[in-house]
């Protein structure tokens, strides 16, 4: 039975003439059923103060008054007029949302960005499956000078990620829309699904949010939702760069719409708007044809799902010189993979011959030599070792263990790592480019997170698919604990 109603039947046996109104059992039964309402209606557990009440007669009367003049003037239970949801709580329901369906609008200008004109965009994610569907304005100052701007697509549908894009032709001088195709691998599905970020345009921290404040409430399409608002300020920085209005339901901690303002000064303040997301729902149905791969009509093929290729790990346009992946443990230690041959045609086993794991890095011609966490003012590096590599398709990667000299911040306070490079006798320009962050990046906290990553990452970059032996857990643990206390001497 519903509670509410219980709480009416015990109410109206109370008020009600000819009833035995002060019965004991109708006391309780009341009572008991306005705490099973509260409790359904916050959805939380809350310390049992009705055990007292219910020991006190005459507080169990007062009780029991109250909640009939709350009831006779309309009145909501006690407690629900506050938020159930604070931002950070909604923030952290909507990230574990399973299918989120944002859109709205992008502001955008062509080089006076006192005149804006807003253009809609729309985003679907579905993070359990890895499915993606990206369809938004490109825009920056100058870049539509036509009646639209251009737009990019991106879908994913967990095996092939398909982006179109556009080139102007010197022989037409005309604008041509294309589109290409990039294939998973099976690690990579998993990798996708692990990195899915739905909201990096709209709210890329948590705890960028935690000094928002409470503004106001407004209905917004039928729902009151509680206002929240902010300024969003680089680590390092004392000039914000972003500020966002947020609306969300106190009562089930959806988000149901962001406005961001972005400011366009670097050592002063001048908010310009950036974007509305007017529209956000969660776990609704997507159409049909929502996350299909299939070329739009009228764009150039670049290639086809059935020649798309799958790039290794950080693969991408020919670069001799570049970072595949890294992992943050638990205890500030970092493992990073990459790859540096300028010359693809030579072998590079003679420099991995005799390393040893917590030993100098192989000699190649570029080399990885440290990390810093980036921006953070104090003086903290990450000495590089070396712990392993892997082979695969005549390729030799090298998985650096990179220890702090210093105790390491927490990494929610820095945005990246900076990679700091060597060069061995070889220009930089010889590699057509080169690491300057590490780009993609998990956290690591548990042996299990350890196999399923890190050696599931060694093992995608080698010709066997299995990752080095001694490539385990308790040992790079180890390891990092004994290169920190040299770091020390």
């Amino acid at each position: 039975m519903n509670p509410s109603n219980n709480i009416e039947k015990s109410i109206k046996q109370l008020i009600l003439p000819g009833s035995e109104g002060t019965d004991e059992q109708i006391l309780n039964d009341a009572l008991a059923a306005f705490e099973l309402a509260r409790r359904e209606k916050s959805g939380k557990v809350q310390p049992n103060i009705w055990r007292i009440i219910l020991k006190n007669r005459i507080i169990k009367l007062t009780a029991v008054a109250v909640i009939i003049a709350a009831t006779m003037i309309g009145i909501r239970w006690f407690g629900a007029g506050a938020p159930a949801y604070g931002i950070t709580e909604a923030l952290e329901l909507w990230q574990n949302a399973d299918i989120v369906h944002i859109k709205g609008w992008k502001y955008l200008h062509a080089g006076d960005d006192t005149q804006l004109e807003k253009f809609p965009f729309e985003l679907w994610f579905d993070k359990k499956n890895g499915l993606l569907r990206d369809w938004h304005p490109v825009g920056w100052f100058g870049d539509y000078t036509t009646e639209t701007p251009k737009y990019y697509l991106t879908v994913s549908d967990g095996q092939f990620i398909m982006e179109t894009s556009c080139y102007t032709s010197f022989d037409d001088n005309k604008v041509h829309p294309v589109v290409s195709f990039t294939k998973l691998s099976p690690f990579q599905q998993r990798l996708w699904i692990r990195t899915m970020e739905p909201f990096p345009a709209f709210i890329a921290n948590l705890d960028q949010v935690k000094g928002f404040t409470k503004v106001g409430q407004e209905r917004i399409k039928d729902r009151l939702a509680d206002i929240w608002q902010g300024e969003i300020t680089a680590t390092g920085k004392t000039i914000p760069f972003i500020k966002k209005k947020i609306w969300l339901s106190p009562e089930t901690g959806e988000i149901v719409r962001i406005f961001t303002w972005r400011n366009t000064e670097e050592n002063s303040i001048r908010w310009v708007s950036s974007r509305d997301a007017d529209t956000i729902e969660y776990n609704v149905a997507p159409p049909a044809d929502c996350f299909s791969t299939e070329s739009p009509e009228g764009y150039e093929l670049v290639n086809t799902k059935e020649t798309a290729t799958e790039n290794e790990l950080g693969e991408e346009g020919g670069l001799k010189f570049y970072g595949c992946i890294g992992f943050t443990l638990k205890d500030g230690s970092v493992i990073y993979g990459w790859h540096a041959n300028h010359k693809p045609d030579e072998s590079q086993a003679h420099l991995f011959a005799d390393l040893k794991p917590g030993g100098p890095l192989p000699n190649l011609p570029a080399q990885i030599i440290e990390l810093k966490p980036w921006p953070v003012e104090e003086d903290i590096t990450l000495a590089g070792r070396h712990l392993t590599f892997t082979q695969k398709k005549g390729k030799f990667y090298e998985w650096g263990i990179y220890v702090p000299n210093k105790k390491m911040p927490k990494r929610n306070t820095f945005n990246a790592y900076k990679v700091i490079q060597k060069y061995n006798g070889t220009e930089p320009r010889s590699f057509g480019g080169r690491p300057n962050l590490i780009g993609q990046e998990l956290a690591i906290n548990s042996e299990e997170e350890f196999d399923t990553w890190v050696r599931g990452a060694m093992a995608e970059l080698s010709d066997d698919g299995k990752a080095p032996e001694h490539a385990t857990y308790e040992k790079v643990l180890r390891l990092a604990e004994q290169i920190r206390s040299s770091l020390k001497e």
